[in-house]
């Protein structure tokens, strides 16, 4: 038996995987399908991107499922499929996790804005959310991660659904531009809003993943965050500030200029650390390696 995630990060630093999306590009996914659909049609190659994060130290690992609630889908005509889907891509991870490492049911955004900025209404919204949180509880995660979401409103419904549709710690990340002001959302939301109402609508534990905060820069977020009232904090940040290079979007930080520093993020009170984009299982052992000599 698992011991209780939020025990645990009373008196440990957790460690998150990294990129999913990098790690399928690399392993020959094709641009243009949904990776959700792909990654269930390359079990193999899923399950290896799985097992290399248990393998670098990873503490915990997300479900290929970013994209996987129904207005997502429904792009890629799959929208009748989100149960199986869902269900099948936790079951895969679950797997791979066996009995010491978390599986986190991953849910990203749904791609449209809810009213009045787009046609979206909120119980669509909040539906959508319920529905994948469920098919992942189903099958057999541990926790739920909803992240990189910008539009605080679409964060709240899907806190609020996965909390009525399952019992599972709720873990809610915002994506975090730098501006003159500090740090922003793309729709303006800032860390202290962010963290503030992600609390209040039931997220168990809040932070920030993607956008352009470097993990150098993740001890103001941190410290924005502990006094809006964040007890637990998760930050998951890109390898560096994307670049593009001979026409690809690249993410420079090596592991090792990415993990130099994380002993300030954790002196800041982070209680659990991973990567986003451009990461991938060599930056999270540099990372685990890190945590594990403080």
């Amino acid at each position: 038996m698992k011991e209780f995630l939020i025990e645990r990060l009373e008196s440990e630093i957790l460690i998150c995987d990294g990129a999913m999306g990098t790690m399928l590009s690399n392993a020959g996914f094709p641009p243009g399908e949904s990776p959700e659909k792909w990654g269930l049609q390359n079990e193999t190659k899923l399950k290896a991107i799985h097992a290399a994060y248990v393998k670098a130290g990873a503490d915990i690992i997300l479900t290929n499922t970013f994209g996987g609630n129904a207005l997502k889908l429904a792009k890629f005509g799959l929208a009748d499929e989100v149960d199986s889907i869902n269900r099948a891509a936790a079951e895969l991870a679950v797997g791979v996790a066996g009995e010491k490492v978390y599986a986190a049911g991953d849910i990203g955004p749904s791609g449209e804005f809810m009213e009045p900025l787009g046609t979206i209404t909120a119980s669509q919204m909040h539906d959508a959310f319920a529905q994948q949180a469920t098919a992942l509880a189903e099958g057999g995660v541990d926790l739920i991660i909803i992240e990189t979401m910008m539009d605080l409103n679409e964060m709240k419904t899907a806190i609020r659904a996965a909390k009525s549709a399952t019992r599972l710690v709720v873990i809610a990340s915002m994506s975090f531009n730098t501006d003159k002001q500090g740090f922003r959302t793309m729709m303006g939301v800032s860390p202290t809003d962010a963290a503030t109402e992600m609390l209040e609508a039931g997220a168990d534990i809040v932070g920030a993943n993607c956008g352009d905060v470097e993990m150098k820069r993740m001890p103001e977020l941190i410290a924005v965050m502990k006094a809006a009232g964040a007890k637990y904090i998760i930050v998951e940040p890109n390898a560096g500030a994307p670049q593009v290079v001979n026409g690809q979007t690249v993410f420079p930080q090596t592991p090792d200029e990415m993990a130099v520093s994380v002993p300030e993020v954790v002196k800041a009170g982070v209680n659990i650390v991973g990567g986003c984009c451009g990461t991938t299982p060599e930056h999270i052992k540099a990372i685990v390696e890190k945590v594990s000599s403080l």
